[in-house]
């Protein structure tokens, strides 16, 4: 008690779960649903209706990527609280992203793969196994189909920058806590530096040297003031309103590498700064909906390009979908991409993670446990 009258009094403050940044991971995969949807609607039907007139709104739903960026950078803050220099930190850190990361992106990727191979889906993309293996490490390598530099599930790109992010992250566990903002700003700051002034067309050093990385940097920041200062109610808000301004400010504007980070990146940060902080001062209610769908938000993320692939088929092919109007349409399949993504989430992302998560925990313990032997 006497602790936390100390830290109410210097400001301190520390949370490691904030729904509000749960919610928000809904809101950037929903966004990119959104963007996606859009972008089949007015590739395959007549671009009637209310939603395809709305396209430049959802435009910006690609914007979800850079919030979610920002916030791996703050969760990943604020879950190692504590950790920083300790035995052993750095692996079970690694570990633990492996397990969170891995199996489902590998399961969809594996999916991917399967269309691609029979004869009857994918027709027009071209199969190499150098291609498909540099997918499952999350090495950035060019697509033999369209040559872009896409993995074989194409939404994977994002985390080619979340493995290089988390590699950094886990070494710099291995010091002490001081260090940590300093040398990642210094790793990343400069690199960043190098891809907004030159063209980089190599697919792995277009990743180390993006300006995005700088997204990561933004989110561990929040992570770090949000436990030692303190926003208004109103100035949250104002933050919030602020960030959703600038967003919508640009609609309809072609978003390149190089604006991206501005464009994007800063008001993705200004959003979640609002929240975090907003959720600090007291509000504590949230809409369950909100956060079922920020629970699923990386299986929605993952999965939802194949529904929006079969709607897009159906509506090439002009098969069951001819009468129905787009709208509707729209509102079905978006309907169809969260009801996946929370199967999905239901039935294998939260299982497996929790099973591997029990034998990662069994190994910690074995391990702990013949490190006392030895000191025996």
């Amino acid at each position: 008690m006497e602790k936390s009258a100390k830290q109410r009094a210097s400001g301190s403050f520390e949370k490691r779960y904030f729904t509000s940044i749960q919610i928000l991971r809904g809101i950037a995969a929903l966004s990119v649903v959104l963007f996606h949807v859009s972008e089949m609607l007015l590739q395959y039907t007549d671009g009637d209706g209310v939603f395809c007139r709305f396209a430049a709104f959802w435009y910006t739903g690609a914007a979800g990527v850079d919030l979610f960026f920002v916030i791996s950078g703050f969760v990943m803050v604020q879950s190692t609280q504590g950790a920083f220099g300790r035995k052993r930190a750095g692996a079970v850190f690694m570990a633990r992203r492996i397990i969170r990361i891995v199996p489902l992106y590998w399961m969809y990727t594996v999916i991917m793969l399967l269309l691609v191979l029979l004869p009857f889906t994918l027709k027009t993309h071209v199969f190499s196994a150098s291609y498909t293996i540099k997918s499952l490490l999350f090495i950035p390598a060019i697509n033999p189909t369209h040559g872009l530099d896409l993995p074989l599930l194409p939404q994977g790109w994002t985390l080619s920058y979340e493995m290089y992010f988390y590699l950094l992250f886990t070494l710099l566990l291995f010091f002490e806590k001081r260090f940590f903002l300093p040398v990642i700003t210094a790793v990343f700051l400069p690199s960043a530096l190098v891809g907004l002034f030159l063209e980089i067309r190599d697919p792995l050093w277009k990743v180390v040297t993006s300006p995005l990385l700088l997204e990561f940097v933004f989110g561990c920041c929040l992570g770090r003031a949000v436990n030692h200062r303190t926003i208004s109610r109103r100035g949250s808000l104002l933050l919030i309103f602020l960030a959703l301004f600038l967003l919508f400010q640009v609609r309809g504007v072609t978003i390149d590498d190089q604006t991206r980070l501005f464009l994007w990146g800063l008001p993705a940060m200004l959003l979640a700064a609002g929240c975090v902080f907003l959720e600090k001062q007291g509000m504590h209610r949230f809409p369950k909906v909100l956060v079922m769908i920020g629970n699923s938000s990386y299986s929605i993320y993952l999965s939802h390009i194949f529904v929006v692939l079969c709607a897009g088929t159906l509506a090439k092919d002009n098969v069951l979908v001819g009468g129905l109007p787009n709208d509707l349409f729209a509102a079905v399949v978006i309907a169809l991409c969260i009801l996946t993504g929370h199967l999905s989430f239901s039935l294998f992302e939260q299982p497996i993670t929790r099973s591997l998560l029990m034998l990662l925990s069994r190994w910690g313990r074995r391990k702990t446990e013949e490190a006392i032997g030895e000191l025996r």
